[in-house]
């Protein structure tokens, strides 16, 4: 998916337009998607709220969120409506929408002390066509709506941001941004990551020869996109069809990382997954569905190069390969060095990643693969991979970080965090929409490294399979029922068929 510029979407709607699509039905879309969404939204045990404070700018924001507000009350929904001028200052196509809002909802003449204990607040207050900072009443309702400790739900753009530059004070702080078509760059920029909560692209209804010519400034991977990717399994399929994971993992100070790796590779649609543990470090329990392997004498705390004969058989079978969770920093280099030039697929992560860093030669066989590893760093692992491979890009953007470290290596990377990016050997890049602050807690990346490891056995290309697991991954979490502190990593697991059929009920 594209991410573009205010200007470039001006440009898309103009076209449009110019092709009989009306800016009041674009106006309509996008407030219809954007209620459907809301009602989603709702539908959290922990924001299972049944009112709407929604609040509307002068301008097309404040159209949209008329419409929010029509489609809301028609679906039975308590809604409020607070505007920040009068009736008669809005024009064509808001001042339309705004005669169809049905005398249900209540209009709201001044902000009072403090919303309703049971509101979602809606921002529709000002869109991307904002320059300069916030002033007036709307900076007034940017602050109300901050210290309101109510979820926000941003309609295009959190109220108070540059559409481009992502700049702004005050600005709102929304817990889901609803952005029309594309996502605007600001979003990405400056206070945009802070400020825009989870992402989610509402459709407006450009033709399609319009939304195809639109010209991006970077791209971006989101649930439509993945949607596109999980097909129908074929009727006649068994479990040869989808792949054998083996999953090298484990030591004894680390046994729940491969566990957590292991089930994510099985759940995400592997046909077998073969854990593969240090004999000291395989103390805990997996589901039946995993052949288990110990490996080395009962007192094997770590991988050995002397282990590598037992694996052998296994590693014959599997077609992907995932190393890293748990196996500890005594893993000697020739151990992954033997592995890195097989023809499988192969996954790095956690302490793999640290070995390569602090032994570079290892660069080489995983520059010289036919099939580009995946590497799936956190920032301090990124770090330390630059230090060794590409110092010049330490002080660099994220997607700057992760281009160039693909490149230097020749592999996929999955640079984690807030907007994950992943890049390819040859130049692309992609940021992740999906995902929230219940990721920062031990072994979610575990549970993403098998995701990744479950989706390459399945044949997919890995810098496809790579964004489609940071989707998947992200989407789990976005759909835990509880508060974002109190997840953990074994939760994403039980979410994780949830999250497939969310994007796909193909999946």
């Amino acid at each position: 998916m594209h991410i573009i510029t205010v200007g470039e979407m001006k440009r898309l709607e103009a076209a449009a337009i110019e092709q009989r699509v009306s800016s009041l039905q674009l106006m309509e879309n996008a407030g219809v998607g954007a209620a459907r969404e809301l009602l989603r939204f709702a539908e959290k045990p922990f924001f299972r709220r049944r009112c709407f404070f929604v609040l509307a700018g002068k301008g097309n924001n404040g159209g949209d969120a008329f419409v929010v507000a029509r489609e809301l009350a028609n679906a039975g929904e308590r809604v409020l409506l607070f505007q920040t001028s009068q009736p008669s200052e809005y024009l064509y196509p808001a001042a339309d929408v705004l005669a169809t809002v049905p005398p249900t909802v209540q209009r709201v003449e001044f902000l009072p002390p403090a919303p309703p204990p049971d509101a979602i607040l809606v921002d529709g207050l000002l869109g991307t066509g904002l320059r300069g900072n916030a002033t007036g009443m709307c900076a007034a309702a940017i602050h109300w709506v901050n210290n309101s400790g109510c979820p926000v739900v941003s309609l295009d753009i959190p109220s108070g941001l540059n559409g481009d530059t992502g700049e702004g004070d005050p600005a709102i702080h929304a817990d889901l941004t609803l952005t029309m078509s594309r996502p605007k760059i600001g979003l990405f920029q400056e206070n945009g990551p802070a400020n825009t909560g989870i992402i989610r692209v509402i459709p407006i209804g450009l033709p399609h020869e319009v939304a195809a010519s639109a010209v991006p400034v970077a791209e971006a991977f989101a649930i439509r996109d993945a949607r596109l990717a999980l097909t129908r399994r074929p009727a006649d399929s068994h479990k040869n069809t989808f792949g054998h994971v083996l999953c090298i993992a484990g030591s004894r100070n680390y046994p729940g990382a491969p566990c957590l790796a292991a089930e994510a590779a099985l759940r995400s649609g592997a046909g077998l997954v073969t854990l593969a543990r240090p004999a000291a470090g395989a103390t805990r329990a997996v589901p039946a569905a995993i052949i288990t392997l110990s490996v080395g004498e009962s007192d094997a705390t770590h991988f050995q190069e002397s282990h590598l004969p037992e694996l052998e058989p296994t590693l014959a079978r599997a077609n992907t390969i995932l190393i890293g969770p748990g196996i500890g920093p005594d893993v000697p280099p020739a151990f992954l060095q033997a592995l890195l030039p097989r023809t499988q697929g192969l996954v790095l992560d956690a302490d793999a990643l640290r070995l390569l860093a602090r032994v570079p030669e290892l660069a080489t066989p995983l520059i010289q693969r036919s099939i580009p590893a995946v590497l799936t760093p956190h920032p301090g692992e990124m770090q330390t991979l630059l230090q060794a491979f590409a110092p010049e890009a330490i002080k660099a953007s994220r997607a700057e970080q992760a281009r160039v470290l693909a490149a230097a290596l020749r592999a996929v990377i999955v640079l984690k965090g807030h907007h994950t990016v992943v890049a390819s050997p040859n130049g692309e890049t992609s940021l992740n929409l999906t995902g929230n602050p219940a990721l920062a807690t031990a072994g979610t990346g575990d549970v993403l490294a098998g995701i990744l490891a479950g989706l390459l056995a399945q044949q997919l290309p890995p810098y496809l399979a790579a964004r489609l697991a940071v989707c998947v991954h992200g989407t789990a979490a976005d759909l835990f029922p509880g508060a974002a502190r109190s997840l953990i990593a074994d939760d994403l697991l039980s979410l994780l068929p949830a999250a497939f059929a969310h994007i796909s009920p193909l999946a």
